[in-house]
């Protein structure tokens, strides 16, 4: 059996030196390849340097990792290694940012009405650095393509899909809905859904999706129910 798993997120660049990205370090990711690799090798992709110098000196002959910082390099090594190999299970952990930015501009001047609509004059700053002697910018983002939508179409994967979704400021009922929706658009088997108050704290953990139901996991019990989900996956497989 081998393995894919993704970890971290990705940062994009405003200008030459600043980006934007997200918080999300990929702990949990990386929790989930250490505990697969018990079973199998794996492929772990992670923007985390400290998680792959770790992987390196600790799990050498059972993770194989490759390091990213873009949604781009992400899309990349993925495609390469969709290429080469062949994946039982791929675990989509990675925080990939929605957004890319496109150019920065300089906000002179904000005209609302009164339907809460704005009109902005602005004027196109854009450079290796942007001055930060103004008082207001604005930075013009566009949508990046959904990886996570590419296995079953693009690349054409087969295996067990497992996508993760984070929420913010809603209600469990909607948190379920929203994914079950979610995994059914990427073709996911199982979608590891929770809002940004699950993530840490005494009763950290997120909900498991698949089709018919889902189960609360602890976060300390995440990882080792990732592995489970292999093996029973597998066992199902064998005995249709």
């Amino acid at each position: 059996m081998r393995f894919l798993v993704t970890a971290g997120n990705t940062r994009e660049r405003i200008d030459q030196v600043r980006d934007w990205g997200n918080s999300f370090t990929g702990t949990t990711g990386f929790s989930i390849a250490k505990a697969l690799c018990e079973i199998g090798p794996v492929d772990l992709l992670s923007s985390n340097l400290q998680h792959l110098v770790e992987a390196a000196a600790d799990f050498a002959q059972r993770i194989h990792s490759t390091s990213f910082t873009t949604h781009e390099d992400l899309r990349r090594s993925l495609q390469s290694l969709l290429a080469a190999h062949t994946y039982d299970a791929i675990f989509m952990a990675a925080a990939i940012a929605d957004y890319r930015p496109l150019r920065v501009f300089e906000v002179r001047q904000r005209q609302p009405d009164e339907t809460g609509t704005e009109r902005w004059l602005v004027r196109d700053v854009q450079a290796g650095k942007v001055k930060g002697s103004y008082q207001q910018i604005a930075v013009l983002g566009e949508p990046t393509p959904k990886i996570i939508d590419m296995f079953r179409s693009k690349w054409a994967y087969r295996g067990i899909l497992v996508k993760f979704k984070l929420e913010v400021g809603i209600g469990v009922d909607e948190l379920l809905k929203i994914g079950e929706n979610s995994r059914l658009a990427s073709g996911a088997d199982f979608l590891v859904a929770n809002t940004l108050d699950m993530v840490n704290g005494q009763n950290a953990g997120a909900y498991l999706l698949r089709a018919g139901g889902h189960e609360w996991v602890p976060r300390s019990e995440l990882a080792e129910r990732m592995v489970a989900l292999v093996r029973q996956s597998t066992a199902a497989d064998r005995n249709r």
